[in-house]
């Protein structure tokens, strides 16, 4: 007999006794009351436990947030409307004051427009009344807060990354950000691009004279000092000059960093003088037919039979900004398509432009590839090798992703989604084309002189999904630049052309991916109660270590879809559906 099999009666009591308990009402037993009570006890202590995980997960590991403004459009988005543009169809969302946020005074006119990113088409057929509530809410994001609160080095805060912290302004609102610079650097922002240099590589001379300009800032601020801020002396910049390095983004934060500038997937209904389309420079004797949303080319024997894109300005604009302003050019591109060829042979060419500088990529059928220079001061024009390789032959009939970029300083040619050459492919080094920083700053750099351009030859092609977009470019408008408005502020904001900024042991410097609408390292001149009493430890510019909050790294409830055939509650139910099919990484 096993010790759990029951004892045996072979008098029948037992067996007796226990039918008769069956189905027997009554007061409950002490046994019972005793379990009855454990059980509640063990009920109050799940949900105490569960209570405290969920406060200590929330306190150090993933936290949910609101974003309350556009200063990080198109990555992500805050308080806006969605729009359909009525002339090319394309959809974009533009920006209106958060209804919870009473700081944002402004909101959109009645009047107003959101011009197209695509088309430049002006729509005035706007959801912007505030007192109606038809404002989409911000997305909501997660954000990782526990790699911040660890000394691990690869769990540290990495460049590029999206992060949430406390405005230095009051230390309660959370702001959200894109961290461009790092402790122990020198950062300046040149033509919309970030250059850094660590302070290890810097003399002695230089840092002391970075610092005493860091010292005068403090003065400035605490009244200590009048007058304004002065520059660098010509020294300090020189070896600036000759040391800076242009921060290059992740791969994953440049990709998303990629604005559109014109989509053919999408052209205008009605196409006006002024809206951006494919012209072809031969005119009637060329080849191509750019009217339809497929570009067709059919060799005509000639040579170099080009394509550009006429009457766009490629400008740091956002069809977020319903007020926006005239933005800077920007000159990092990118033309992409999908190319089928329809009979073996010829090749096809991209160009792109940056100062003055024309660069080409040339594919052939045969999977010979080439990028390089294209010197237009001479006639005919010159091709400077830069690189070369071998892919795949293409094949009649199967069509192929191309893409050719010029972003920070690099060449990027891309086939079929991978890398296939590039000018250079060591961040920093300077192999093929470097950027002038004296000139840049002096503003002697030409810009915007050559429009994105699409060659064919030998041969007859398809393209689909032709695109060009622009990279983030990061700069502020004087005009409406409170800090430069102070007599002691500079110009162009902290770690501007004339204002490099020195990033101490825990001091990070903050930049809004929609850079025209974003106050943010830049431009902050207000320094909060909580520190104040730190005094010289805290910079204007930066966010000291122990303000960060974490890393965003998931939107899990974009703004919503609203229910419209509810028209009595519509105004009040803020899209209780979310948009799933926006839930993304965030990068």
């Amino acid at each position: 007999m096993s010790e759990f099999d029951p004892p045996t009666d072979t008098s029948g009591a037992a067996t007796t006794e226990a039918a008769g308990t069956v189905g027997r009402i009554g007061p409950p037993t002490r046994d019972a009351e005793l379990h009855h009570h454990e059980s509640l006890k063990e009920t109050i202590e799940s949900i105490i436990v569960a209570l405290i995980l969920a406060f200590v997960f929330r306190a150090f590991i993933v936290e949910a947030f609101v974003i309350p403004t556009g200063s990080m459009a198109p990555t992500l988005y805050g308080a806006h409307g969605t729009i359909v543009c009525e002339d090319c169809g394309t959809e974009f969302a533009y920006g209106l004051r958060d209804l919870d946020d009473r700081r944002r005074a402004k909101m959109v006119l009645e009047d107003a427009s959101a011009v197209c990113p695509n088309c430049n088409h002006r729509n005035t057929k706007l959801a912007i009344s505030d007192e109606k509530r038809n404002a989409e809410k911000g997305d909501r994001i997660l954000v990782l807060k526990w790699p911040s609160d660890f000394g691990a080095s690869w769990l540290a805060p990495a460049r590029w990354d999206v992060t949430v912290f406390k405005d230095p302004a009051d230390g309660k609102t959370n702001f959200i950000k894109r961290m461009a610079g790092l402790p122990n650097e020198v950062l300046m922002i040149l033509d919309g691009d970030v250059y850094s240099v660590p302070t290890s590589e810097l003399s002695e001379e230089v840092l002391a004279e970075l610092d005493a300009l860091r010292h005068e800032k403090y003065e400035y601020r605490t009244g200590a000092r009048k007058g304004r801020l002065r520059r660098p002396p010509p020294w300090v910049l020189t070896e600036l000059d000759e040391k800076l390095r242009v921060a290059r983004k992740t791969p994953q934060a440049q990709e998303v960093l990629w604005f559109s500038v014109y989509n053919h997937d999408h052209p205008p209904r009605n196409p006006s003088l002024r809206q951006p389309r494919w012209v072809a420079l031969r005119g009637a004797k060329s080849g191509w037919n750019t009217r339809d949303r497929r570009i067709r080319f059919k060799d005509m024997g000639t040579e170099e039979d080009f394509i550009e894109l006429a009457n766009v300005q490629i400008r740091a604009t956002c069809a977020y900004n319903i007020h926006a302003r005239t933005a800077a050019h920007v000159s990092d591109q990118r033309v992409s398509f999908v190319l089928t060829p329809e009979q073996s042979g010829g090749r096809v060419q991209i160009r792109l432009a940056k100062h003055g500088r024309t660069f080409v990529a040339n594919v052939g059928m045969d999977g010979s590839i080439t990028i390089g220079e294209l010197s237009t001061e001479t006639d005919p024009p010159v091709r400077g090798l830069w690189a070369s390789g071998q892919v795949t032959p293409f094949v009649t009939g199967e069509a192929v992703e191309i893409s050719f970029e010029n972003v920070d300083y690099r060449l990027s040619l891309r086939i079929r989604g991978e890398e296939a050459l590039a000018s250079s492919s060591t961040p920093g080094t300077r192999d093929h084309y470097a950027p002038d920083l004296a000139a840049l700053r002096s503003e002697r750099m030409r810009r915007g002189s050559t429009p994105p351009g699409i060659g064919a030859q030998g041969g007859n092609f398809e393209l689909a999904h032709v695109r060009v977009e622009r990279d983030v470019h990061y700069y502020n408008d004087a005009r409406v630049n409170s800090l430069a408005q102070a007599q002691w502020g500079p110009r162009k904001g902290w770690a501007g052309p004339f204002s490099p900024i020195l990033l101490r042991e825990g001091e990070y410097f903050m930049l809004g991916d929609n850079t025209a609408a974003s106050k943010d390292s830049r431009l902050w001149d207000v320094v909060g109660p909580h520190l104040k009493a730190r005094g010289e430890a805290f910079q204007l510019g930066t966010v000291p270590a122990d303000q960060l909050i974490g890393k965003a790294f998931f939107v899990y409830w974009p703004a919503g879809h609203r229910i419209d055939w509810l028209p009595r509650i519509r105004n009040w139910l803020w899209a209780i559906v979310p948009d799933v099919g926006r839930m993304r990484w965030i990068r």
